[in-house]
């Protein structure tokens, strides 16, 4: 029977520290050893060219792997889907932000173009080449994801009015939001991967904390919530491990799936 493992990284996988443990490591390894697919769904970016990222810092095994919260989704070195949000409507949602949220830290990813509001700069992913840009301004590619960084008198309430037919919007759990294509959902990446590499859902195993990670661990076979997760999370999930600081991935694998104490 096919089986695989799905991590988040941020506050599940990797500790507060940004770094993975050694047990986590290994535990992993064994899984993958034992014939299990192994992939993770972040909402972080895709790395920057000739950029060391986790998995090859700590040598992990990885089938499948899906950035920004699944708007890049990727096999390998494959592109095997796609979800972003289409220049023109990134840009009529940004020009609503930008109005209604003027002390709020605006970035966006619209490779190969990474732009931040709090240095006004376009960061170019592959070349790392940066370039004065306004935001009202970015050059036409399509968004992979928004990230709002809210002053603490804004009204997240509003968010609603500037999505558009495509969009979505996850307020996180540190009060930003993140609006993504409505298609770049981590439960959308889950099915891919259950497709791609024909297994059930039933067949799959996924860790999680976040809001944006709750419908993943619910579609999922298992749905495995770190002790720090947020209640929502926690609620969906089937089992709750310790926290990402106290070896939370580790001892869960160890005890259901390598039958170790």
């Amino acid at each position: 029977m096919k089986k695989m493992l799905v991590f988040d990284l941020d506050d599940t996988l990797l500790t507060s520290k940004k770094t993975i443990t050694p047990c986590s490591v290994q535990a992993i390894r064994a899984c993958k050893a034992k014939g299990m697919f192994i992939g993770y769904i972040t909402a972080r970016m895709r790395p920057f060219k000739d950029e060391i990222f986790f998995i090859e810092k700590y040598n992990l095994p990885c089938d499948f792997i899906a950035y920004y919260n699944g708007a890049e989704i990727y096999v390998g070195d494959t592109s095997i889907e796609s979800n972003v949000i289409a220049y023109d409507n990134a840009m009529k949602i940004i020009r609503g932000l930008n109005k209604l949220y003027p002390n709020a830290r605006i970035s966006v990813i619209h490779e190969p173009w990474s732009y931040a509001t709090s240095s006004g700069e376009n960061w170019n992913i592959y070349t790392r080449e940066k370039v004065k840009c306004s935001i009202l301004a970015l050059p036409r590619y399509d968004v992979q994801r928004i990230i709002v960084q809210f002053d603490k008198n804004d009204n997240k309430n509003k968010l609603s009015d500037f999505m558009t037919e495509e969009s979505i919007f996850f307020v996180n759990a540190d009060g930003s939001a993140m609006i993504i294509n409505k298609n770049a959902t981590k439960e959308n990446a889950l099915k891919k991967a259950a497709e791609y590499f024909d297994i059930k859902l039933c067949d799959i195993i996924a860790f999680g904390d976040d809001v944006n990670d709750a419908n993943m661990l619910n579609i999922a076979g298992i749905g495995v919530a770190v002790n720090n997760a947020v209640d929502t999370v926690k609620k969906t999930a089937d089992y709750i491990t310790e926290t990402n600081d106290n070896e939370g991935i580790s001892l869960w694998i160890n005890k259901y799936l390598l039958n170790k104490k």
